[in-house]
């Protein structure tokens, strides 16, 4: 069977939609950086087969749930198989999409493990490196000190790249504190629930103390999100 290959505009149409960001000039960078190798036809247009299109998007996805640098991506990108058909890596045994199939766990921030230097970090998250201090002068983000340099792990890419896009709106690191103290009020309440269990020692209460901070934090996600709405009422149309 002949290979089907898009244009680099018919790959656009076909991911913009789960991808907003996605151009054609981010497309052509990410070739640049040698992430992506389409094919070429005499003319020198670009022409993407199922499988690059596979990796376009696994790369795509790197970026945008798990927050990783280019560098991170192009070291790991060579264990994937992206298999012969487009999406391939999507599906499970049964030919379903796990995207939505279940609900995600709270506990795992969605990113796997990466240590970045200040440098790098404020290019994964679009931070200058005096923001990110600043996140760090107000607890925002820790880093990973292991003794000669410091490093930064997957929770403060997501902080950095959370708190670029609070900055777009003109909202401050030092405004952010709220979030933090919040946080930790919230912690401290879960951890009186769970504590009991904690202290028992065993395989079966661990599992249950963590089952129930799954829960707790669904729940009090659910709270926060429905009280946001009742205070913004005013400026909504929910009212």
């Amino acid at each position: 069977m002949s290979t089907q290959y898009r244009s680099i505009g018919q790959v656009l149409d076909l991911l913009k939609e789960e991808f907003s960001d996605i151009s054609i000039s981010k497309i052509r960078f990410l070739e640049s950086q040698g992430l992506i190798d389409p094919e070429r036809n005499q003319s020198g247009y670009r022409k993407f087969t199922d499988i690059d299109i596979s990796r376009l998007r696994w790369i795509l996805e790197q970026q945008r749930d798990h927050f990783l640098p280019l560098k991170v991506i192009k070291e790991r990108i060579d264990h994937q198989d992206f298999g012969g058909s487009e999406g391939g890596s999507e599906s499970n045994s049964d030919g379903a999409s796990p995207r939505g199939a279940r609900r995600p766990n709270p506990l795992d921030p969605g990113s796997v493990s990466v240590s970045l230097t200040l440098d790098e970090l404020a290019s994964a998250s679009g931070l200058s490196q005096s923001k990110i201090m600043e996140l760090q002068k107000f607890g925002l983000i820790e880093p990973l000190d292991d003794g000669a340099l410091r490093h930064y792990g997957s929770e403060a890419v997501i902080v950095a790249k959370v708190a670029a896009g609070f900055l777009a709106h003109g909202v401050e690191p030092r405004h952010l504190r709220a979030y933090k103290s919040a946080a930790e009020r919230e912690a401290g309440l879960m951890e009186q629930r769970i504590m009991p269990m904690v202290m028992q020692r065993t395989a079966q209460s661990r599992r249950q103390s963590q089952d129930t901070l799954v829960e707790l934090i669904n729940l009090g996600s659910e709270l926060r999100l429905s009280l946001l709405r009742c205070a913004l009422a005013g400026h909504t149309r929910n009212r």
